[in-house]
């Protein structure tokens, strides 16, 4: 029996097909004849990720993607579809479809495995989640510190601006001089450090011997350390004597010969005693003075008439009585008047 023409081109046609087909599948590593374990997930961002992106599971490819398509809720998000061939492979409905850089040009998928203790069926959507690429993540890094160096940049500007405007002729000119006063301090600092080498080195035999000398006293003093001690132990003893016991004695008389003292002080202040007397009361002023007065006209009448005290007589004659004188007679009056005031 004979087949048509006309079959023998359509069965050769459905054939072709189907091995273009399968030849399709097969480039993107689809295999028809395996079971087909299918999974979505939703990503708001799929750069990086084609039709053919690999699946892994730590680091082990278990699938692929099979295909993308835009969510038609308006979202804007996109749907991955992509199969897993492992079918031992158990996958939990709280697993993580993450989308991570392979390498600096290349985007895979990564299954992080859930805890749930139900495992997603075929057709499941599961949590879609997105690392940044590496060119986002240096681009997040850079970017802040782009914006830090063009602040800083535009700091620097504005640095070297107000350093221009402060580096007029008069600025240069005290910065010269202030480098010039500089370079002569230096200068006068070197020759005073060569002044001192100079006498150092011409006083080093002096300086040698005061060492020697210092040496020899501080060897002195290691040696009579026990002798010293014994010093600074009187010393100390005298002292505490002298503190407690002696001047104690000395400091108590003072006390006591103050307390007299201001105990006769207050009595010669109250008019107690001859002392007190005498400066307080005027009687005894009065009679010195009234016995100075009488004394003077004694004196005055010695020498107006000495016969009365001193009788001397040569010849037997009677001395006659001399004269007065106006200020002898003065003088007598005032002394009288003098006398009768209180």
């Amino acid at each position: 029996m004979k087949i048509k023409r006309e079959y023998s081109i359509t069965l050769l046609v459905l054939a072709g097909v189907a091995l273009l087909i399968f030849g399709v599948n097969f480039l993107k590593g689809l295999d028809l004849f395996q079971k087909r374990n299918v999974y979505h997930a939703v990503y708001n961002d799929v750069s990086g990720i084609t039709g053919a992106s690999p699946v892994y599971y730590h680091g082990y490819k278990v699938g692929q993607v099979i295909g993308t398509a835009l969510m038609l809720d308006g979202s804007g998000r996109v749907a991955i579809s992509f199969q897993v061939n492992e079918d031992a492979l158990d996958i939990p409905e709280d697993t993580k479809v993450q989308i991570y850089s392979v390498d600096l040009f290349s985007r895979a998928l990564q299954l992080d495995m859930g805890k749930s203790e139900r495992s997603a069926e075929a057709g499941d959507t599961l949590i879609g989640d997105a690392q940044l690429s590496l060119t986002d993540a240096v681009s997040q890094e850079i970017d802040p510190l782009k914006a830090k160096a063009e602040h800083m940049i535009a700091s620097v500007d504005s640095l070297l601006g107000s350093f221009q405007q402060m580096l007029n002729a008069q600025a240069v000119g005290d910065i010269d001089s202030s480098f010039t006063s500089i370079r002569r301090a230096l200068e006068s600092l070197s020759n005073a450090a060569e002044r001192l080498d100079r006498l150092v080195a011409t006083e080093s035999a002096s300086i040698a011997a005061t060492i020697d000398n210092l040496e020899t006293v501080s060897s002195t003093f290691a040696e009579n350390s026990e002798e010293i001690d014994n010093i600074f132990n009187n010393l100390d003893t005298l002292t505490a004597e002298l503190a407690y016991g002696r001047m104690r004695v000395v400091l108590d008389k003072l006390a006591a010969a103050s307390t007299e003292l201001s105990t006769i002080t207050a009595d010669i202040n109250s008019g107690k005693g001859s002392m007190g007397k005498l400066l307080k009361e005027d009687s005894l002023y009065n009679n010195l003075n009234s016995a100075s007065l009488e004394l003077d006209l004694l004196m005055e009448d010695f020498r107006l008439n000495p016969n009365r005290y001193v009788h001397l007589s040569l010849f037997g004659k009677k001395d006659k009585l001399p004269k007065l004188s106006n200020s002898d007679i003065d003088r007598i009056s005032r002394s009288l008047e003098e006398q009768k005031k209180p």
